[in-house]
């Protein structure tokens, strides 16, 4: 700049020079915040998972239909499965051959199963698990799962999806991430999904936070 066009800027002052670059650093700023405010929807969640949690609770999504069958070999559809009882899910994903997350929601599983028969709940709230690994959860998987749980069948049943390649539009409909790991197994999270007597998930509620899932459900 012509130092004659504005005598008070000396353009061989080192500090005139961090006057551009503190503006352009804010105006960068401004610009992220608004960014991550309006993805993390408008500041109330700050992860993916709070953020669908989030949605969900405000507007319920209606799952799509997919053919599964149980512990027996009998094919049904699923929407048929969550809404011909009149009762409301808890869904979780699973897959048998699992040792690490999928034990720990066993284990609540069979806990939430306690409190169900013990208050008499089987007709008002069901438990449900979905295995994501349908090529090696055949029906003597399922079987063997659903003795090793200890599973009440009027309380707590298990089924696998019969096309595998329905597999990922169901994850994504419950907003569930499955990544292979070695020797055939998988990472992903878990949480506790209501269902309503429509087949919609309505509520997302934390695996640690049985007790929630289970009250929840019986509101709706």
């Amino acid at each position: 700049m012509d130092k004659s066009l504005n005598p008070s800027i000396d353009p061989t002052d080192p500090a005139a020079g961090l006057l551009p670059t503190f503006a352009a650093c804010l105006i960068a700023l401004v610009v992220g915040f608004g960014f991550v405010y309006s993805a993390t929807d408008r500041g109330r969640a700050f992860t993916t998972e709070n953020l669908r949690r989030s949605e969900v609770a405000r507007q319920p999504v209606s799952i799509p239909d997919f053919t599964v069958f149980d512990a027996s070999g009998r094919k049904q559809s699923l929407r048929n499965l969550l809404t011909h009882e009149n009762r409301v899910w808890i869904v979780d994903f699973v897959y048998t051959r699992c040792q690490t997350v999928c034990s720990s929601l066993g284990t609540i599983y069979q806990q939430l199963q306690s409190e169900i028969v013990a208050r008499g709940l089987e007709g008002r709230v069901g438990l449900l698990s979905i295995s994501f690994d349908p090529a090696n959860d055949r029906p003597a998987s399922l079987r063997d799962y659903a003795l090793r749980m200890r599973m009440h069948p009027d309380a707590w049943q298990i089924v696998s999806l019969d096309q595998t390649q329905d597999r990922r539009r169901l994850l994504d409909t419950f907003g569930i991430m499955v990544v292979p790991a070695p020797l055939g197994e998988f990472e992903h999270n878990a949480a506790l999904h209501i269902t309503d007597r429509e087949a919609r998930l309505v509520r997302i509620v934390d695996y640690t936070e049985p007790g929630a899932a289970l009250e929840l459900a019986l509101s709706r």
